[in-house]
């Protein structure tokens, strides 16, 4: 018995002491005396971390006293505590890395295994550390950032530190005067004394024992404020700064202690709440603040919950809106599923536009038929709501029976039907394609409704549209109605297809409308057909130039000419489209005439001037201009070969207008004004605008030579013209009589019918291209090319289009 009592003692004495006896000590040299406040937290974090991994015992503390010691005390002292043959030690700072280099190299047999060091500074140090192969956490990039800092907290114009007179940093002293992170001066410390009016910023660059803090009491006292870079001094009176964090700091240690190398000690700002005002605002968010009063510390609290309540409603407010926003478009999708008429049975028009969608995005072929009926509205004021809604359950089960199997029937509205189906690929040969069915529809439902126990007839009319690439689900809806619409004009009770000959011109305006609307640019390009109007001298008869014509060539409604279309454009918000479309077309076509020749500078200069018709909005938009100018510049063109073309009805007040006309002279281009006779804004331009040119109308040559009031308004423009220093084009010219008058009253410049007519853009680009025969004039001995347009017998000879010598710029009569 007393045996195994014994034998259980003893395991538990080996249970609590074995693990103290199989801990690997780390023992840690530090310089200062026991008790003081020099790394204290950093000694406190190794050992809890130490002792969690290993047990009691894992950390043993030297002190150096009064900061070092001789080689033999260091070694007796090793030596009693038996310390000497420690596998693991960690150095601090200089004083220590100084005592254990001189152990190492006067005692055989004490070099540690792992060895790593914090905070030397001494360039000594630093080297004998790398030839032992010690890991070192680094303080000297913490040094540099806390004085950038400081510089930068403080917004003082001269930065001071603070050094003790055997300091290692004096060694440093070119590197702590260089960069952002500098001083201006370094002060030793129980030598030097602050200045009293240098405005500058001290900062205690020294170690915080007993000797160096007697030293700094008399700098801590005198400077006022003193920012310092260990949080030791924070309770000497030190402001505070960039500061090494002790607990990631020891995680660090250890880590090099493991594995050597070098690594920047971690670190932040870090400073005492009384003395906050010292920094700018912008930084006081990012400082961690000590000795924070409870009254303050809870009032920051507070905030933080506000803040972090305020978070957390904003968070809820939105998840709710989120949910809400999700929760209504469940309940569109689902009354979008479910859209069908309660009177009818049938699907609604948004059901019908989606399907439609579908049919024309899968390109199948198919019909569309709109039924209206003429008698309906006054079946419904004789017999009431009620009459109304049998006579449309009754249209409804004909429509059912007619269309079971071959049809979609949908409800529009009111008395409005309408029809999708499948178009068959052949028909029975006496209808044309896609009209059987419309025709036995129209048969079923001429025949007349029992309502109200009579029979009556409700003349229905149906409108047919058949499905194409182009098309959108309303513009075949509107097709569709506008057919139905004809049926009632045309009095013939037959199914029709719209006939674009008998639209009216608002139907027509409004389906344009919608198709410019929804035309992709690249499909608008590929409509649009551009021509040019030449232009010539009435002095020597040389073509100067000429107009662009625009017309859109749909494929359903035909072609549209350039008037229409500009107001197609402005309704559907398409002007600027349309413009920088036309401007990107003629730009790319004249850069391939075959006039084009190369200045010295190797730009191609037309020596001729277009007109580009374009919105004043696109003249006052300088991003317009740039584009254009930009564009006239990768393909090698000059901007003076270019006139901008605005309507003198489209003029608003002038100062705007004066500051983008000079942006568009500044970058090359001219700008000309057309139709300037009947606008108060186009004739204050003449005066106070930078135009290039002047258009007239061409009505105003309607009564040339005949009529004399309209001689005496063209005298009157051209001498209003001349005071405001332009030239003036005349438009419209169609006979020689009228070439003869406008001759004699000397204007520069005219275009119209007797010149000829205008040729398409890309048939003039093709024919320069091809380099087209060349012809000598035998009146004016100049070239003249076989492509141009001659001018008509009128002229008093043959001279033909005249075209300047090679190698000038732009062509200018008269300030063209």
């Amino acid at each position: 018995m007393r045996r195994w009592a014994c034998g259980a003692l003893l395991l538990a004495v080996l249970s609590v002491a074995g693990p103290c006896f199989g801990a690997v000590s780390t023992l840690v040299i530090v310089p200062g005396e026991p008790g003081q406040r020099l790394d204290r937290r950093l000694l406190a974090e190794l050992g809890d971390r130490l002792e969690a991994e290993q047990g009691p015992g894992a950390l043993q503390v030297v002190y150096l006293r009064g900061g070092a010691v001789s080689t033999e005390s260091l070694y007796e002292t090793l030596l009693r505590r038996d310390l000497l043959e420690g596998a693991r030690v960690i150095l601090l700072h200089d004083a220590a890395v100084a005592a254990y280099r001189r152990l190492v190299a006067t005692r055989q047999g004490v070099a540690a295994e792992h060895l790593v060091a914090y905070g030397v500074f001494s360039p000594i140090y630093r080297q004998w550390l790398r030839q032992q192969g010690a890991g070192h956490l680094d303080l000297l990039p913490v040094l540099l950032r806390h004085l950038a800092w400081v510089r930068h907290a403080s917004g003082a114009p001269r930065l001071v530190g603070w050094v003790t007179l055997n300091s290692p940093l004096r060694a440093l002293e070119s590197i702590l005067t260089e960069g952002e992170g500098r001083v201006d001066a370094l002060g030793i410390l129980g030598q030097d004394l602050p200045g009293a009016s240098d405005n500058a910023a001290h900062v205690l660059l020294a170690l915080p024992d007993l000797a160096q803090r007697r030293q700094a009491l008399s700098l801590l006292r005198e400077a006022g404020s003193v920012w310092c870079l260990m949080s030791e001094w924070l309770k000497d009176g030190c402001i505070g700064g960039v500061q090494p964090d002790a607990v990631k700091a020891a995680e660090r240690l250890l880590t090099l202690l493991e594995s050597s190398g070098e690594a920047t000690a971690p670190a932040g700002p870090r400073m005492r709440y009384a003395a906050r005002q010292h920094v700018t605002e912008s930084l006081r968010d990012d400082v961690q603040y000590v000795e924070v009063s409870a009254g303050v510390a809870n009032r920051l609290r507070w905030d933080d919950r506000l803040i972090l309540g305020a978070l957390g409603l904003t968070v809820i407010a939105v998840m709710a809106m989120l949910v809400a926003m999700m929760w209504e478009r469940r309940r569109r999708r689902r009354r979008l599923r479910f859209d069908i008429d309660e009177l009818t049975g049938l699907p609604g028009r948004p059901r019908l536009e989606r399907r439609l969608q579908d049919y024309l995005e899968s390109r199948h072929r198919f019909q569309l038929f709109w039924i209206g009926f003429d008698r309906l509205d006054g079946l419904r004021d004789s017999l009431g709501a009620a009459g109304s809604e049998e006579a449309i359950q009754r249209i409804v089960k004909r429509l059912r029976r007619v269309t079971r199997g071959v049809g979609y029937v949908a409800h529009i509205e009111g008395d409005v039907f309408a029809v999708m189906s499948v178009l068959p690929v052949a028909e029975d040969g006496r209808s044309p394609v896609g009209m059987a069915l419309a025709e036995r529809l129209q048969e079923s439902l001429s025949a007349p409704f029992q309502i109200g126990r009579a029979d009556r007839m409700l003349l229905p009319r149906i409108g047919v549209a058949l499905s194409a690439e182009h098309k959108t689900p309303f513009a075949l809806l509107e097709e569709a109605q506008g057919a139905a619409r004809q049926v009632l004009r045309s009095g013939e009770r037959r199914p029709r297809m719209l006939m674009v000959e008998s639209v009216v011109s608002k139907e027509r305006f409004l389906a344009l409308t919608d198709a410019l609307e929804r035309l992709p640019p690249e499909r608008l390009a590929e409509q649009l057909r551009l021509s040019v109007e030449p232009r010539f001298l009435l002095a020597d008869r040389r073509r100067c130039g000429g107009e662009l014509i625009i017309r859109w060539r749909h494929p359903h409604w035909g072609e549209v000419p350039q008037e229409e279309l500009v107001r197609l454009a402005e309704t559907a918000g398409s002007r600027a489209l349309l413009d920088r479309t036309v401007c990107r077309l003629a730009v790319e076509g004249l850069a391939s005439l075959a006039l084009a020749v190369r200045d010295g500078e190797g730009v191609y200069s037309i020596p001729t001037r277009w007109a580009l018709p374009v919105g004043i909005g696109q003249v006052m938009d300088t991003s317009f201009v740039d584009e254009l100018a930009n564009r006239c510049e990768e393909l090698a063109l000059a901007p003076s070969c270019f006139e901008l073309q605005v309507r003198g009805e489209e003029l608003g007040e002038p100062w705007p207008l004066q500051t983008a006309l000079r942006h568009c002279r500044d970058r090359g281009f001219g700008v000309a004004l057309k139709g300037f006779a009947h606008s108060s804004h186009a004739l204050d331009a003449i005066f106070r605008q930078p135009l290039s040119r002047l258009v007239l109308e061409a009505e105003l040559m309607t009564g040339i030579p005949r009529d004399r009031s309209a001689i005496l308004l063209l005298k009157s423009l051209r001498d209003m013209a001349k005071l405001g220093g332009h030239h003036i084009t005349v438009t419209g010219v169609a006979t020689s009589d009228q070439l003869v008058a406008i001759r004699g009253m000397d204007f520069a410049s005219a275009q119209g019918r007797l010149f000829g007519a205008g040729q398409p853009l890309e048939v003039l680009a093709a024919g320069s291209t091809a380099g087209e025969a060349e012809t000598t004039s035998p009146v004016s001995g100049m070239r003249t090319t076989n492509r141009a347009c001659m001018v008509r017998e009128e002229w008093g000879e043959d001279p033909g289009v005249m075209e300047p010598e090679r190698g000038g710029g732009c062509s200018s009569g008269g300030g063209d």
